[in-house]
């Protein structure tokens, strides 16, 4: 995969997230308490993946220089680890919050790079 294609990919991610969002606000619209635990789970599930793109672009499109790419990696993979601790202390505390809010918006992580690799997989393949 090339930055190209890779920056396809991203957009399609982003799409898919902007609608799980979407979907989420809509789904919890009638418990207020719902919607804020959704936002929050989704938000840090969100930029955790965000820094795990920046970390793997970073490791197979690295810069000019190595020790920036070194450098680079670690920025990225302590801002990973941060946000996975930031998320981690969140479900420790919304022990008591409705399950289907946590789980629509951890779920995010697994499923919205699937459905987007899949969506990826069907535009690649009719520009070939």
């Amino acid at each position: 995969m090339n930055p190209e294609k890779s920056k396809l990919f991203l957009r399609i991610l982003s799409g898919v997230a902007f609608f799980w969002l979407v979907s989420g606000l809509g789904w919890f619209s009638s418990s207020p308490v719902a919607r804020a635990v959704f936002l929050k789970v989704f938000l840090l599930t969100l930029a955790d993946l965000l820094f795990l793109v920046l970390l793997f672009w970073t490791l197979f499109f690295p810069p000019p220089t190595l020790r920036s790419k070194a450098v680079r990696a670690v920025i990225f993979l302590t801002f990973k680890l941060v946000c996975l601790g930031f998320l981690a202390i969140t479900l420790k505390r919304l022990r008591n919050a409705p399950d289907q809010a946590v789980l629509f918006g951890i779920g995010f992580m697994g499923i919205g790079p699937l459905i987007s690799a899949v969506l990826y997989g069907n535009i690649d393949r009719k520009h070939q």
